[in-house]
């Protein structure tokens, strides 16, 4: 009977956590002095969340799930306090909400025997939103509370490469022989987070620009490992982050 009240009771948390995350942010408006406990107390919440989502499995799966969701959740969180905008925080709540079903459904449904294809895809566009939030609220910490880049830029580096880690996993590129790599991406980011960093730029260029550049590395890795990186699709890459960090800069005075 216990069994089988628990694990309703895992489905009830499963369905019903991104509503959940996003009452809990709704409480943290009216008492902002609530904000680290309630905070902690959602990101706890993603153990039985994350474990569902695995299928009811404690393996690697169930890791890089929590890791996922975890990284995504603090990157909401924080990225939300710097909007001032009411209409704003509900929409990007709303994207966030839409995110968190999509995502669990299809974790859900590769755990039970689905096809991995829609998880794969789910993870790659909301690891690169993550990765946007994470990134405009690194340059936000900087350029409003005046903080040492140099703190933030220690703070950025277990994110980046959780971010990365996980991201590979979810696209099965675990190959032994490119460990060398999850490194090396890390590096890559942090030196082009550092020069933004010194940049006077608004935090939200600078966070599409980082995340721009993250992009074309995600890229470059997955031809990369699927054995298609060739001098043409590198070239192509080469032209459209160009052509995107020239509109980008254009428009950066709208933001």
């Amino acid at each position: 009977m216990l069994k089988k009240e628990l694990s309703l009771l895992l489905k009830i948390l499963f369905w019903a956590s991104p509503v959940i995350f996003w009452s809990v942010w709704q409480i943290i408006m009216v008492r902002p002095e609530l904000f680290w406990v309630l905070a902690s107390s959602s990101l706890i919440l993603l153990l039985p969340v994350a474990y569902e989502a695995a299928g009811r499995k404690k393996n690697w799966r169930f890791l890089y799930i929590l890791l996922s969701l975890l990284l995504s959740l603090a990157s909401y969180y924080l990225f939300i306090s710097f909007l001032a905008s009411p209409w704003q925080v509900e929409l990007l709540w709303l994207l966030v909400l839409v995110y968190f079903y999509r995502y669990l459904w299809a974790a859900k449904k590769m755990a039970n025997g689905g096809e991995a294809g829609d998880w794969m895809l789910i993870t790659m566009y909301g690891c690169l939103f993550t990765y946007f939030l994470a990134s405009s609220s690194l340059f936000g910490l900087q350029s409003f509370l005046s903080l040492s880049p140099w703190l933030l830029l220690l703070a950025f580096i277990p994110f980046v490469f959780a971010s990365i880690r996980s991201l590979a996993f979810s696209q099965g590129w675990n190959h032994h022989k490119d460990i060398w790599i999850w490194p090396l991406l890390t590096l890559l980011s942090l030196q082009i987070a550092m020069m933004l960093l010194l940049l006077p730029l608004n935090y939200l260029v600078a966070g599409i620009l980082n995340t721009l550049a993250f992009y074309s590395m995600v890229n470059f890795l997955r031809l990369y490992n699927n054995k298609n990186l060739t001098r043409r699709k590198i070239k192509n890459y080469a032209w459209f982050s160009a052509l995107s960090l020239i509109i980008i800069l254009l428009t950066a005075r709208w933001l």
